[in-house]
Order: structure tokens, then sequence, then C-alpha cells
């Protein structure tokens, strides 16, 4: 057995085939930001990377989410918008009751 080591993003990534899974692999070390990552297996290299890029895209998004709101508050009345959302949700639970 190879024990081959691969980096990707901070991330320590190791071989750690059997007969049944040969290409799997293990995060043996990562930063504290991708600990969700430590000591998890993967049936691929592969599929590794996705799950560690899936992670930093929403972890991007999320970051990203109070600068959008903001940039759109210059443009488009949010707070008003959240009350006749929540007059209309309202208005409709209260029909239901009748």
């Amino acid at each position: 057995m190879s024990n081959t080591t691969y980096k990707h993003r901070n991330c320590i990534i190791e071989n750690i085939s059997t007969d049944k899974f040969p290409n799997m692999v293990k995060v043996t070390k990562a930063p504290k930001l991708r600990s969700y990552f430590l000591e998890r297996r993967y049936v691929t290299l592969e599929k590794c990377i996705v799950a560690i890029e899936g992670f930093e895209s929403d972890r991007l998004i999320n970051s990203k989410e109070q600068y959008v709101k903001a940039q759109l508050e210059d443009v488009v009345i949010i707070s008003e918008a959240e009350e006749r959302v929540q007059e209309s949700e309202d208005f409709l639970t209260s029909g239901s009751e009748e």
C-alpha cells in the first residue's frame, strides 16, 4: 500500500486504500476553519475535493449576504417589502381560520 499525501486548500489528504475501496482518501489535517473535514473519509480524491470546494463556495456566498443586502437597500426599500410579505402571510393565515 502506498501512503500518498495530497494538499488541497491547506487540508492534508492521505490515501488509505483498502481492497474494497482502492481509491479511498482521508483528511488528516485541516485548518480550524475547515475542521469539519478532519478524519473524514471519501471514496475518491475527486469527491473529497468536491466536498471541500462546496464548503468553500457556501462560505463565500454566506459571507457576501450582508454586503448584498446593504447594496440592495440603496436600490430597493427592503423593509417595506418585508412588511408587505408579513401582511400577506397574516392575511392568508387569518383567512384559513374561518
